[in-house]
């Protein structure tokens, strides 16, 4: 396949003067008109596209070897083009299965039993450059800000599926069931999101752990938004 960029840069927006500082930030540590192209889903005037559609939506206009999907309020703070290529690079190395990777994610490890685990390198409301976990780390989700693909290896959220929420849990669940593996990265970013909850995250969890109970009935996942227990099978939790 052919590759016009090395990077398609999406973002889903709804304040123009936080996309307006994304973009700054993405010129200033190298990402330049001959080797990104940036694209848009504007959700300004209403919310046309959710989590799980906008990426479909854009993947059609990208000519990137690598697509990011990414928040309007992310801002590059010390890493930049050159260092996301070799984090990439270097995953590439580790695992070239891979399908998603992204700054945040959430995985189990065992040790002297099963323990939640985190891995991540980012600055966001939790704290600054807050770091854990080896990288690049394989997670079963993935914090929805950042998320990287491969243009000639996509994989796409759940059809059946709507909402804002758990979308990044669900594409790392889909490039499993593809036969591929979702990965934390070492690349710094500041996210500036508030990670509300309330009622749609409600519904939208509640329609999560419906589809996937006839999936992985009984699974235990890590979320970056917490635990997960899939009802069915021996360890139906209700």
């Amino acid at each position: 396949m052919d590759h016009e960029y090395t990077f398609s840069v999406c973002s889903l927006v709804r304040d123009m003067a936080r996309y307006d500082n994304l973009l700054t930030s993405f010129a200033e540590f190298g990402f330049t008109t001959e080797n990104s192209e940036f694209l848009v889903a504007d959700n300004r005037a209403r919310n046309e596209f959710d989590g799980y559609n906008w990426h479909k939506r854009l993947y059609g206009e990208c000519r990137g070897k690598y697509i990011i999907y990414c928040h309007e309020d992310i801002v590059l703070i010390d890493h930049g083009f050159d260092r996301l290529v070799e984090a990439l690079e270097e995953l590439e190395q580790h695992d070239p299965r891979w399908l998603v990777a992204g700054v945040a994610g959430c995985a189990w490890r065992q040790d002297n039993g099963q323990s939640r685990h985190q891995i991540l390198r980012i600055t966001d409301k939790y704290g600054k450059d807050r770091r854990h976990g080896e990288m690049p780390g394989r997670v079963e989700s993935l914090d929805e800000c950042f998320i990287v693909t491969k243009r000639e290896s996509p994989v796409f959220s759940s059809y059946d599926l709507s909402g804002f929420h758990y979308y990044g849990a669900d594409l790392c669940s889909m490039a499993e069931l593809a036969g591929g593996s979702a990965y934390a990265i070492d690349f710094h970013l500041r996210h500036d999101g508030n990670a509300a909850r309330g009622k749609s995250f409600r519904q939208c969890r509640k329609a999560f752990l419906g589809k996937y109970s006839k999936i992985y009935p009984g699974r235990k996942l890590f979320c970056t938004t917490g635990e997960v227990q899939i009802p069915g099978g021996w360890y139906d939790i209700t």
